[in-house]
C-alpha cells in the first residue's frame, strides 16, 4: 500500500464516484479506478460494489476506511502543524545567556520580538559565561549571549555589540554632578564589583592597577542586577558594562556616568555550528540585528 492508493481510497469513500474522486485528486477516472484496483489486489478483498447509483463500500472497504481516515487525519495534523512552524505560529525558542544579559538586556529584546512573533514560546536560562559556551557547544539551546572572545571552532558568532564601561552609583552621590569620570577619581572608592577569577572583575582590577588608581573591594556579586541592588542602597559604586541597551536605561535610584577608559566589552550572539539555526531562532538574530543598528545610529 502507498500514499496515492490510500488517498484515492478516501476521495472515492467521500464522493461515491470515481469520476469526482478524479476530479477531487486532479487525476482521470481510469487512473482512480487502477489505484483502486492496486489497493484490492494488495488487501486482498474488494473495496467497492458498483450499484445503479454508484459505488457502495464494501463491509470490508467500510473497516479499512476507519483506519485509512485516522491516518489522513494524523496527516493533516503533521502538515498543519508544519505550516504553523514555519508560519512561526508556534514553536520554541532556547536561549541561554549570562545573568546581566537575561535580567537586563533580554526582557526589552523579548517585548520586540514578540511585537513580530507573539506565538513563539521562549524559554531563557542564566548561568555565567562558561556554562553558556558549554551548552552551546553541546547543542542544548539554539541561541546563546556571552562576552567574548570565544576560543571554540564548534561555534558561530553570528553577531556582535559592544558595551562601554560605566560608573554606577546612588542617585545622590557626589559623583553624581558629574558628566564624565576619570579613572583617578575612584581612588579610595569603595567598589562593588564581581567576584574574583571572573572576565570582569579581572579587567577593573588591571585597569585601575596601570592607572595607579587604589579602591577597596568591599563587596562582590556575580550579576549586574545583583551589583545594582547593593550600589543603590549605599555599599559602594561600582564599574560594570551595563546590558540594557535596547530600551528604557533609567533605573530608579540609580546614575550612570561614563568612564575616560579605552575598553569595552564585546557581546556575543552565538549558536552551535553543528546546529542549523531554527526559523524561529533565524529570526531572533534578525530583531536583534535591528536593535542593534537602530541602537548605533
Amino acid at each position: 500500500m502507498n500514499f496515492r492508493q490510500m488517498e484515492a481510497f478516501d476521495a472515492v469513500m467521500k464522493t461515491g464516484s470515481m469520476t469526482l474522486a478524479g476530479k477531487l485528486l486532479y487525476i482521470s477516472q481510469p487512473a482512480v479506478s487502477r489505484l483502486i484496483l492496486e489497493l484490492e489486489q494488495e488487501v486482498g478483498f474488494k473495496l467497492f460494489e458498483r450499484r445503479k447509483n454508484g459505488l457502495s463500500p464494501t463491509v470490508e472497504g467500510e473497516l479499512l476506511y476507519e483506519e485509512v481516515e485516522k491516518s489522513f487525519v494524523g496527516l493533516r495534523e503533521l502538515s498543519q502543524t508544519a505550516d504553523s512552524i514555519r508560519e512561526l505560529r508556534r514553536g520554541v525558542l532556547r536561549i541561554i545567556a549570562m545573568p546581566g544579559v537575561t535580567h537586563l538586556m533580554l526582557p526589552s529584546v523579548m517585548e520586540h520580538f514578540w511585537e513580530h512573533f507573539p506565538n513563539i514560546n521562549v524559554e531563557i536560562e542564566s548561568h555565567p559565561r562558561t556554562v553558556v559556551v558549554d551548552w552551546i557547544h553541546s547543542k542544548q539551546f539554539d541561541i546563546g549571549i556571552a562576552n567574548l572572545p570565544i576560543d571554540s571552532h564548534e561555534i558561530q558568532v553570528g553577531l556582535t555589540f559592544d558595551v562601554s564601561m560605566m560608573c554606577v552609583m546612588p542617585e545622590h552621590h557626589r559623583f553624581a554632578q558629574k558628566e564624565r569620570l576619570l579613572l583617578k577619581d575612584l581612588s579610595d572608592e569603595s567598589l562593588v564589583t564581581f567576584p574574583l577569577g571572573t572576565y570582569v572583575r579581572h579587567q577593573v582590577e588591571e585597569l585601575l592597577e596601570k592607572n595607579q588608581v587604589k579602591c577597596r573591594f568591599k563587596l562582590s556579586a556575580r550579576s549586574t542586577s545583583d551589583i545594582y541592588q547593593y550600589v543603590k542602597h549605599g555599599a559602594g559604586i561600582s564599574l560594570v558594562f551595563p546590558f540594557d541597551q535596547f530600551g528604557d536605561s533609567a533605573i530608579s535610584g540609580l546614575v550612570f556616568r561614563p568612564v575616560e577608559v579605552d575598553f569595552c566589552m564585546q557581546i556575543g550572539i552565538m549558536h552551535s555550528k553543528r546546529r542549523k539555526p531554527s526559523i524561529a531562532a533565524t529570526h531572533f538574530l534578525t530583531v536583534m540585528e535591528e536593535l542593534i543598528q537602530q541602537r548605533d545610529r
